[in-house]
This record gives C-alpha cells, structure tokens and sequence, in this order.
C-alpha cells in the first residue's frame, strides 16, 4: 500500500493544475474490505463516517465533520458514539464524545481518490464502484460538457456540449468506448446522423489513471479530450485541430468539465427518434469556428512533459484512426 501511496503522489506531480470537486459517497481501502468510509460534502463542509471494528470484533463506528481546507484536504477530530438506539427500539439520545485517537487527516487527489491518515499511518483510498464496471464502462450515458475558451474567443467566454458515450467494444484490437456528439438534447442517444459527421471514441490509460477521447468536431476538425474521470463529473483540457495535423501538447489547452446527465441505462432505454433515421441535409458546425486559431497557437506552454506528451498523443492518432476506420465500415 505504500508502493501505490508513492506512485499517486509522484504521478500527481506530473498533473496539469486542474480544479476538481471530491465526490460524495462509499469509499474503502482495497486491501481490507469489510471496513469503509461514507464521505458527505455540501459546499465546503465535510462529514465522515468511518466503518471499523472494536477489539472485540464487533462493528464500530466512528465520524468527523468540519471544513475543508481548500478544495480538497480537511483535518478533524475523531469521534465515538455510544448508548443510543437499537434497531427497530424505541428511539434514545446517544453520547457523542471526542476520542483519544487524535486528528485524522483527509487529502482528495482527485474526484474519488484520497490519502487518509490516522494513528500515524497513511491509507490511499477510493470511492467504491458497486455497478459501473471497469473505467471505460463508467463512462457509458450522457455527459453535459463546459468548456472556458475565455482565452481564445472573443465570443462567449464559454461553451456547452452533449457527448453520449453509447458502449464499450473491442474493435480492430483497442478497447474503446464509443459514441457521438448528440444531435439535440430531446433525446438520449446516437442517430445515423450523429454518429456519421460527430462520433467519438476513447480509451483509458489504467496506468496514468487518464481518459483520452476524440470527438469529430465537423468534417474538417477533431477535439482531443485528455481527462481524470470521477463517478459523475470530470475534469481536463480539450484541443482543437485540423483533421490531418496534430494538436500541439506543448501548449495549453481550454478547461473542460463534464457532468453526468443521464444514465447508461436510460441511453440504452429512453425512446426517441429511429437510429436508423436520416437527418436532412444540414452541415455539422464545430466548436472550432468559434475560437481564435492564432490565440491557440499562443497559448501558455504545457504542464505536461515530453514523455506524457508523446504517450497521450500515440492514443489519440490511435483513436483517430478508429474513427476513420468505423467511418468507413458504416
């Protein structure tokens, strides 16, 4: 456990300095399930339970509550609570009491990943994904996306998108999840249309912990995505680029944050138009046509080294060529 400590924190060194919002929920230590922590947080006040045992082996629960320091790190007091109702008894006021434990400490690294310390030792945690499947399953559903292009616009300081990410599948050897810009918000998933001039793929690096996803912005450009996923949001930068050229990793791209809008499940039920339904004889406009080229050519100079440069832009010519081959396909 302390290898994987280490490893987060030096792989968290190398991260662009995005903003990101700890999630809400169940998280555990992998290396000792049976014991967990249920974190709630509303604005900037946290509360912690924590699910532990007594010497004794009997269930034994212990909470925290206070603000957080920033966005991400909270130190409090430990809690114990004793005397108070059984299950299904006449209801009486438990005895809440500071413990002899001392502080615990609570450093978010990202969405749902966090250092917790207490009694002097360090415990890398996450939050505890019941049903979603593996990273690139998690992402299946509807996604309401903002980009800041306050610095290469002199429109709107910013930008909406909808992405579907309609399924997983092998295809051509890559593992991918695939989809589309969707064509309008009236309904939940991908039509010909959509899928024809703004369909997207992405794959997930379990190494770097790191999403990459391409998106067709119209019939001349892409947007590469490179992200750091949670539960139901997530957070990084986007890229445009000439369909042909590469997007330049040594400059900065625009903030982007994702919000999960609807679930796997919906996309795959909701009722709507026919995929097999042809759209008229409109023409996709991008994103692209709303940002200034020469103010993405200027753009202040990456965070993101050379060896991580070249690793995210191998997945993304990867993805690229996905996409150009299932255009073909269908």
């Amino acid at each position: 456990m302390k290898k994987i400590i280490v490893l987060m924190s030096l792989m968290l060194i190398s991260l662009p300095s995005w903003s990101f919002t700890p999630e809400s929920g169940l998280y555990w230590d992998a290396d000792e399930p049976g014991t967990g922590f249920s974190f709630e947080i509303q604005d900037n006040f946290f509360s912690g339970i924590f699910y532990f045992y007594d010497d004794a082996g009997f269930p034994y629960w212990y909470t925290t509550s206070g603000f957080l320091d920033g966005n991400s790190f909270f130190e409090g007091d430990i809690f114990i609570s004793e005397d108070g109702s059984c299950l299904g008894c006449v209801y009486s006021p438990n005895n809440t009491f500071v413990s002899n434990l001392g502080k615990v400490q609570i450093e978010f690294l990202t969405e749902t990943t966090a250092n917790i310390s207490l009694l002097g030792q360090t415990t890398f945690i996450e939050r505890f994904n019941f049903f979603l499947g593996d990273q690139l399953q998690k992402m299946r559903g509807e996604w309401q996306v903002v980009y800041d292009v306050s610095e290469f616009s002199d429109n709107y300081p910013f930008f909406a998108d909808v992405l579907i990410f309609e399924q997983t599948e092998t295809f051509d050897g890559d593992y991918l999840a695939t989809g589309c810009r969707s064509e309008n918000t009236s309904y939940n998933n991908c039509t010909n249309y959509a899928l024809n001039n703004n369909d997207l793929a992405a794959a997930y690096d379990t190494v770097n912990d790191e999403l990459i996803a391409v998106v067709r912005d119209d019939a001349d450009y892409y947007l590469a995505y490179y992200l750091k996923t949670g539960t139901n949001q997530f957070d990084g930068e986007a890229f445009s680029y000439e369909v042909g050229n590469s997007p330049d990793l040594s400059l900065n791209g625009f903030p982007v944050r994702g919000f999960r809008s609807a679930s796997k499940t919906f996309v795959d039920t909701a009722t709507g138009p026919s995929k097999s339904t042809t759209s008229s004889n409109k023409v996709a406009s991008g994103l692209n046509k709303l940002l200034d080229k020469n103010r993405l050519k200027s753009a202040p100079k990456s965070t993101l080294d050379q060896k991580a440069q070249n690793r995210i832009m191998t997945t993304i010519k990867r993805l690229e060529q996905q996409l150009t081959k299932k255009a073909v396909i269908e």
